[in-house]
């Protein structure tokens, strides 16, 4: 459906109901994905799935339920129910009245060749992944998904909000008989999608991964490529930056605003108008979404708000709310690391001794209020020695808090990349070296 579309439906399931206030959400997946293995295409699938969720305000009560059948019948079913609902609900003596007319920024993340790339298009990058790794005698694995993302909230005092983003996601995993590599790109423009370079890379990995060496655990100097130092700012934002979570005391950061909390080559901001991430303007309550600071050289300058965590603490919203009513409060949906001024191959150049880690896998946490986490390397782990790459190492298990890493950090390259960790989200992050990073075990593969 289009923008009027589902204004349309929105204001339908509106006019159902009898609740002082109403606010409808819209959110519409259209997803197609093309999965290869064994150096061929085992699946294609595409499917486009959509729900409506509507909440209804009687006084002091609330109910929200959703449906993903847009009939009459079902969107008058959809009403009643969160009437009844209702009904046994307590009293919410601090819920707050629905938000008025709103105005956005403008944000430019769809792009309707990516929206709409043919299953043949993608078929043929592809074949031009895994043409030259079939030459090299080795095997690839992975996906390419290309398709958007609709979302809107409309609401009975005029609120009416709508945006969509296209998203386009390659990764591979290319085995050979003792090693792996992996190569990935998620962007808003599958134009962006550099096949022959993932590829390179991903040959490149696997190759030197090849008779990996046994290492002692211990402390190391590290350098984490994107896809692993996205874990490192996956849990900050999660378990740092929520305004609910200070609110609850469960964060390592309560009452450490405008104190220093990492070093000082650390800026960390949420912010969805960022050209390479897929943000839209507004947060689920239809409020405009703001760009936020949260951390500046090293200091905690501000957290994430919602309505209800924003009235709490005394303060305005962010425009970071989930769907309410929520137990999870504000959530950073578009986290960015700002990039140095180093490439990752001066990094490593400077680096005398220490480890690459391509990926952290299973990443997660040990203790909230310590921002300790752990996790293993995985799909290229490899020794430097003298600024190059000696040899692959055996993965190894990490438990290292957050806290400690990002107060350690002595080069940030300039490859801002938009990186997905193990739970899915994007997050702009870039190459970073730590120093003193704390491997507890090893293994023997």
């Amino acid at each position: 459906m289009d923008k009027q579309d589902v204004k349309a439906l929105c204001d339908r399931i509106l006019a159902f109901s009898g609740a002082d206030e109403a606010e409808v959400i819209y959110h519409e997946v259209a997803s197609a994905l093309t999965r290869f293995a064994k150096n061929q295409i085992e699946q294609n699938v595409a499917e486009v799935v959509a729900d409506v969720s509507f909440r209804g305000i009687w006084g002091k009560k609330i109910a929200r339920v959703t449906t993903s059948k847009f009939d009459d019948d079902s969107l008058r079913r959809l009403v009643q129910t969160a009437e009844e609902v209702a009904k046994v609900q307590r009293d919410m003596p601090d819920l707050l009245p629905l938000p008025d007319t709103q105005e956005y920024q403008t944000v430019d993340h769809f792009c309707e060749t990516t929206a709409g790339y043919s299953p043949e298009a993608r078929a043929k990058m592809v074949a031009d992944h895994i043409v030259p790794v079939k030459a090299k005698g080795l095997t690839a694995a992975g996906m390419f998904k290309t398709g958007f993302q609709a979302i809107a909230v409309v609401n009975s005092k005029g609120l009416s909000a709508y945006d969509r983003f296209s998203e386009a996601s390659f990764s591979t995993q290319t085995m050979g008989d003792k090693g792996a590599g992996v190569a990935a790109k998620s962007t808003p423009r599958v134009a962006e999608v550099d096949i022959q370079a993932l590829t390179a890379t991903a040959i490149e990995k696997c190759v030197a991964s090849e008779d990996p060496q046994p290492l002692e655990p211990g402390e190391y100097t590290v350098i984490l490529e994107p896809s692993a130092a996205s874990n490192l700012l996956m849990f900050t934002g999660g378990l740092g930056f929520s305004g609910l979570a200070h609110i609850e005391g469960r964060t390592p950061f309560v009452g450490k605003i405008g104190e220093k909390i990492f070093g000082e080559n650390i800026t960390i901001e949420d912010n969805a108008y960022h050209e390479i991430t897929g943000g839209v303007p507004f947060d689920f309550e239809g409020l405009p979404r703001q760009r936020v600071v949260l951390v500046e050289n090293g200091v905690l300058k501000t957290v994430l708000h919602d309505r209800q965590t924003a009235q709490k603490m005394d303060t305005e919203t962010t425009g970071h709310s989930l769907p309410q009513p929520n137990a999870s409060g504000p959530w950073p949906f578009n986290l960015l690391l700002h990039p140095g001024d180093q490439s990752p191959e001066e990094i490593l150049k400077s680096t005398k001794r220490g480890i690459l880690v391509t990926q952290f896998h299973y990443t997660n946490i040990v203790n909230p209020m310590e921002l300790s986490l752990t996790g293993m390397t995985r799909n290229g782990t490899f020794m430097i020695e003298d600024g190059k790459i000696t040899h692959a190492v055996k993965n190894m298990r990490f438990t290292e808090s957050v806290i400690k890493a990002f107060s350690n950090v002595t080069a940030i390259g300039n490859d801002l990349t938009l990186a997905t960790s193990m739970f899915g989200g994007g997050y702009l992050v870039p190459t970073l070296r730590v120093e003193n990073f704390t491997f507890s075990s090893a293994t023997d593969f």
